[in-house]
């Protein structure tokens, strides 16, 4: 067993491991339309942008689907150190990969690879603090695990904005000269990070206890055993409607205000922060204070996603832009009501195998971020405005129908 300043400190660098893996996901989304723009080297129509930009995006959580309840349960087997570690090796050599992709076949099999390598980085992490926290502190350390992942999504726009400024030119003498795009200056800092990352949880990180697996998953078979469904089955449909509206929105958020005009690119990394700042500061917040004002956490998970429900049809109603940057800070909020309180009741339903649990909890999320920007983008492609009313409406139907039995 850890001591508790151990335990800190364990619980600090797998927050940076989250806020690293976080970060490289909101670094893409405001650069990927325009560099998509750059790469396509057929006429470039906004119908073929809008389609690979989907299609992009959803790669990602194809591979957390299969690959997430697996990791999970290797890591319960054998701690979570290797895993990790592993992973955050294919998320730099996806990094790479990007920055120097010349088309768009070296684009996807950057996507491809890369999301083999460390799709399963975001449930092994959580299961590892899961491990080294007791259940009275489980709502808080999984407010936190949010809160890093959410203050990686704000500062990838950021950053990337302030990155995406101006080409590098990299001079060793007067014959050799290496031009990297602006387009590709994020990725080449986010590799760089990825690989400190690495270094540090390959030196500084410890592996959790190693636990006997709980017998009814010890076998590899067993993906998803008998009589797991009416335990879990109603937490894991919840986790795939939250991510499939997320994931919806921040596909269809950029292509809606590039398309719309009104707005800057600058905009679009404006309004993915206030929602990532949000979540960032509301989750802890709402772990330690929440019960205060709503003793039930599935009360409290039932209004979020009413709140965020309500939210989604407001932004194709309004033009004016503080209603709209208002109206995405709600729309955190809202979704920092459910998150933290998710997480921990699907790691303390199975405390004996938190690996497996919060695998299977990312596996069904990642099947929300799969159809997520798929069916946002097929929608948006035929009228705009509909992917924001049909979610909204999805969250809301969700708020009060599917915690009427949980």
């Amino acid at each position: 067993m850890m001591n508790k300043r151990a335990i800190n400190r364990n619980l600090l660098l797998l927050m940076v491991c989250l806020f690293v893996v976080m970060m490289g996901y909101g670094m893409l989304l405001p650069v990927l339309p325009f560099f998509l723009e750059r790469i396509i080297t057929s006429p470039i129509q906004s119908e073929n942008i809008v389609f690979h930009f989907g299609i992009l995006t959803a790669i990602y959580p194809v591979t957390l689907v299969f690959t997430a309840p697996l990791w999970g349960k290797v890591a319960d087997r054998i701690g979570s150190k290797w895993p990790i570690v592993i992973g955050l090796g294919g998320f730099t050599l996806m990094q790479v990969m990007i920055a120097f992709s010349t088309s768009l076949s070296m684009l996807y099999v950057a996507r491809i690879v890369g999301s083999l390598g460390s799709s399963f980085l975001v449930p092994v992490i959580n299961a590892s603090v899961s491990d080294i926290t007791d259940e009275a502190n489980r709502t808080k350390a999984m407010a936190w695990s949010g809160a890093a992942a959410s203050a990686g999504v704000v500062a990838g726009p950021g950053i990337s904005g302030l990155l995406v400024g101006n080409n590098w030119h990299l001079r060793w003498d007067p014959s050799v000269h290496l031009l990297i795009d602006r387009f590709s200056v994020p990725f080449i800092v986010l590799a760089i990070i990825g690989l400190i990352t690495l270094i540090l949880s390959l030196l500084f990180l410890k592996d959790t206890r190693v636990k006997i697996s709980n017998p009814s998953i010890k076998s590899i078979g067993a993906l998803f055993p008998r009589g797991k469904w009416a335990i879990f089955g109603k937490l894991l449909l919840l986790s795939s409607i939250l991510q499939l509206v997320i994931t919806s929105f921040e596909t269809i958020f950029p292509l809606f205000i590039k398309d719309s005009g009104l707005f800057s690119v600058a905009f679009i990394g404006v309004g993915l922060l206030i929602c990532g700042l949000v979540m960032a500061i509301m989750q802890p917040v709402v772990a330690k204070w929440g019960k205060l004002f709503i003793a039930n956490p599935e009360k409290q998970m039932a209004i979020g996603f009413l709140i965020a429900g309500l939210t989604l049809p407001v932004y194709v109603l309004v033009q004016t832009q503080w209603i709209i940057l208002l109206t995405i800070g709600i729309f955190g909020l809202g979704s920092s009501l459910i998150v933290p309180n998710l997480l921990a009741q699907v790691s303390l339903r199975e405390p004996k195998s938190s690996g497996w649990a919060l695998g299977m909890q990312s596996s069904f999320s990642g099947i929300g971020q799969i159809i997520g920007p798929l069916a946002g983008t097929v929608l948006y492609a035929f009228i705009p405005v509909s992917p924001f009313y049909i979610t909204g409406g999805l969250l809301v139907a969700t708020s009060f129908i599917g915690f009427q039995t949980l």
